[in-house]
């Protein structure tokens, strides 16, 4: 089956393939310039093999070393899935792909168009697209019923990336290794890197047999196990690609072998994995969540700095300095009350911090009571916008943290009001304390328009911070099947976002969900900032703080410094330079501190000000020699940032470190400036050199090109 190829087209620092093989369509990626190292791929397995000898002669035939994939993955109910046992692990290669029968590759302004149609008047359309300045090519995929009856759809994948690797003559063997990032609650962004054959993704003797790895998220917190993104590495050849989806709730991903050739796949869940199915009538469209695919010489680090561009996305006037704030949950630990905060907001004037949050517990019941949001008089004598108005005063945009996704048991409106939540088998679906607001509702959406919009524009603020402990599961009822009835939920709770964001065009807003539940490209792109783990006083802080700075964009990535009376300055360098991973967010006894804490406090943010053009864009390295836990953590950590002539470099050292650490400079670099704890020596020039170094200390350092 050799392949022909149809298309070449040339993105940025990328070029795309598309080949035409038995009736699909392949889509391949490389980067530009190499083109000439791809070798011609050997066209049948070896038949002069222990295994394969005795079959091929007795079969009296050859054997394929490949099976092109097609660029557009969907299947229907009733059409067989492939051969190769994929059945109960895959849905690529379906029948549905194999009945397509017409193809056109159409080109746009800013790329190609792919459409194919069956025979039943099913018509996809798939478009890869690039804009300048991007570091990846944006898929988009639909599917549209022009025929005259309703179809079930079981699968639906955004992209498929195949024909990895081109630049290997046979299977590979030991060059290839999967790329995932794993994320638990406060533990949130590890990369685990592990070889193909590691996974049981070598080839079978004979070539048959599906390899699948197939992984994701079920459920309305995207980022609960595993970041939405994944890569494949050819380490011979030297170069990564990768994909990341523009998801919102559930996803999956999957990393696939069909003979010689990986394929790099994702978008919706399917009806295996996440227990999806739409009936799609006649007429009706359905979109797959957009995909950013990118390929680089590289390895690991090259694609996330490549992917994380993917989140960025408009922001208020007020963000493009990427100002410092403070947010008062581990000075009041859920006691935001005027009493409280009014000393802390008089010890923060004049420090240069522009945000003063307020977190859980301004509203009536405290902790609980989640879903009512109404403040207490007695909490705020002079009433709520008094508050908000004294904080403006004081040089302040004052913020405030909301749950209104959610309901509490104990509020009012869950007992009130059962119609608006969402059910699961015609029961009010619960997650602990937790029930869901269903915004397929219009009446939720006009709750909320008055709970949270008008509060917000009544009261002045002009920071929120929106947090989301509980996820879903995975569906709940009202459509087809329950995964498709939380896409369509989370679709309406999209626009309500979207809503707020017109409604309140300089509203800064940070994406909170126990920490990083919600780090995926869709949640960064409408928020300001992001939670980057709720690991808020841990030793393991910027161990999770440099993986997340290489997940979102950095200019997203809020790291909390908690400050304390009792700490030394080992303890308030160590917690301030983590913050330099991302956007700096105070918290702590602020009042209690000694004068020379505030000086430490003010020399951090004074480094952190300067720092701002860098860590709003810049390619990051990472140089990590420690153990494996995150929690015990020994060794060290050095992480660079650079950026237009400059480089931020941020040292954290841990349980049994050495006493001096080497970074090696491309060049000769002079210090500009510097925050570290006394005693710690340090030089720039080809190198910085860091000495009298101990355990647990942080540092900042922020060089300039000579």
């Amino acid at each position: 089956m050799p392949m022909q190829l149809v298309k070449k087209q040339t993105f940025g620092d990328m070029t795309a393939f598309w080949y035409e093989s038995n009736g699909k369509i392949a889509f391949a990626m490389v980067p530009a310039g190499m083109e000439k190292q791809m070798k011609p791929h050997r066209e049948f397995l070896d038949a002069d093999t222990p295994a394969l000898r005795g079959f091929v002669k007795a079969l009296n035939m050859k054997i394929p070393a490949y099976d092109v994939g097609n660029a557009i993955q969907f299947k229907i109910a009733g059409d067989a899935w492939q051969n190769g046992f994929s059945a109960g692990c895959s849905m690529l290669n379906s029948e549905s792909v194999k009945l397509l029968r017409n193809y056109e590759l159409l080109p746009l302004e800013d790329g190609v168009k792919l459409v194919m149609s069956d025979e039943r008047g099913l018509e996809l359309v798939q478009t890869v697209r690039h804009s300048d300045g991007d570091s990846y090519v944006r898929i988009a995929t639909s599917i549209t019923n022009r025929g005259t009856a309703p179809v079930d759809l079981e699968y639906l994948a955004s992209f498929s990336l195949g024909m990895l690797s081109p630049f290997q003559t046979d299977d590979g063997c030991e060059a290839y290794e999967v790329l995932r990032w794993r994320s638990n609650w406060s533990n949130e962004g590890r990369l685990e890197q592990r070889p193909a054959e590691e996974l049981g993704l070598e080839m079978s003797w004979s070539g048959y047999g599906l390899r699948s790895l197939r992984f994701g998220e079920q459920g309305s917190m995207p980022v609960r196990e595993f970041f939405p993104q994944a890569g494949l590495i050819d380490r011979k050849a030297g170069v990564v690609w990768g994909a990341a989806l523009d998801v919102f709730g559930s996803w999956e991903m999957e990393i696939s072998r069909n003979r010689d050739f990986f394929c790099l796949s994702g978008g919706l869940v399917d009806r295996e994995f996440g227990q999806w199915k739409k009936t799609l009538r006649p007429g009706e469209t359905l979109h797959a969540p957009a995909a950013a695919v990118t390929c680089a010489a590289g390895g690991a680090e090259a694609l996330q700095n490549r992917l994380t561009r993917f989140g960025e996305g408009a922001v208020p006037a007020s963000e493009e300095d990427l100002p410092i704030l403070f947010n008062d949950w581990c000075t009041t630990w859920g006691k935001p009350y005027l009493e409280n905060l009014l000393p802390v907001a008089e010890r923060l004037q004049n420090r240069g911090i522009r945000y003063f949050v307020l977190d859980a517990g301004w509203f009536g019941k405290g902790l609980g009571g989640v879903g009512d949001w109404e403040p207490s008089p007695e909490k705020y004598p002079g009433g709520f916008r008094n508050f908000m108005d004294l904080l403006r005063e004081k040089g302040f945009i004052p913020g405030i943290w909301f749950e209104f996704e959610v309901a509490t048991g104990n509020s009012v409106f869950y007992r009130e009001h059962p119609e608006m939540l969402l059910h699961l088998d015609g029961r009010i679906l619960r997650s602990g304390e937790r029930a869901f607001l269903d915004f397929r509702n219009p009446a939720v959406t006009a709750h909320l328009t008055d709970k949270v919009i008008r509060f917000l524009k009544e009261n002045g603020i002009g920071y929120m911070k929106v947090d989301y402990n509980a996820p879903t599961g995975f569906g709940c009822d009202g459509a087809e099947s329950p995964s498709e009835a939380l896409r369509q939920h989370m679709e309406c709770v999209e626009a309500f976002f979207r809503t707020i964001r017109r409604e309140l065009p300089d509203l800064v807003l940070e994406i909170c969900s126990s920490g990083g539940h919600r780090l995926s490209p869709a949640w960064m792109r409408l928020a300001s900032m992001g939670s980057f783990s709720d690991a808020h006083e841990g030793v393991e802080i910027p161990l999770i703080a440099a993986n997340t700075a290489g997940l979102i964009p950095m200019r997203n990535n809020q790291i909390w410094a908690v400050l304390h009376a009792e700490d030394d300055e080992n303890r308030f360098c160590y917690l301030l330079s983590s913050a330099f991973f991302g956007r700096l967010c105070i918290s702590g006894d602020i009042i209690h501190l000694t004068e020379q804490q505030l000086r430490w406090m003010d020399r951090a943010c004074e480094l952190y000000r300067k720092a701002v053009p860098v860590l709003k864009r810049g390619e990051n390295h990472l140089i990590r020699r420690t153990g494996l836990s995150y929690t015990h953590p020994s060794g060290s950590q050095i992480f660079t940032r650079t950026g237009d002539g400059r480089m931020l470099v941020i040292v954290h050292t841990f349980a049994d470190t050495p006493e001096n650490l080497s970074l090696p400079l491309d060049g000769e670099w002079s210090l500009e400036d510097s925050f570290a704890p006394s005693g710690v020596s340090f030089r720039a020039g080809t190198s910085l050199d860091v000495g009298h170094l101990s355990d647990f200390q942080g540092m900042v350092f922020l060089l300039k090109r000579k």
